[in-house]
């Protein structure tokens, strides 16, 4: 078996770990649907209502 012949060496990736939840469904505005960040709960920035964690 010459030279070409050998398989290039395998390498190693980082798989990284943790990232976004599932599904973002739970963080939106009740009542008009935008993104709220913040604990459950918290004002929307957009028209005063609250994000409802779980539902």
């Amino acid at each position: 078996m010459g030279e070409d012949d050998r398989k290039p060496a395998l390498q190693s990736v980082e798989v990284p770990t943790g990232g976004d939840a599932a599904c973002w469904l739970p963080a939106l505005c009740a009542d008009c649907g935008a993104m709220i960040e913040g604990p459950p709960g918290a004002v929307c920035w957009r028209c005063g209502g609250t994000r409802r964690e779980g539902d």
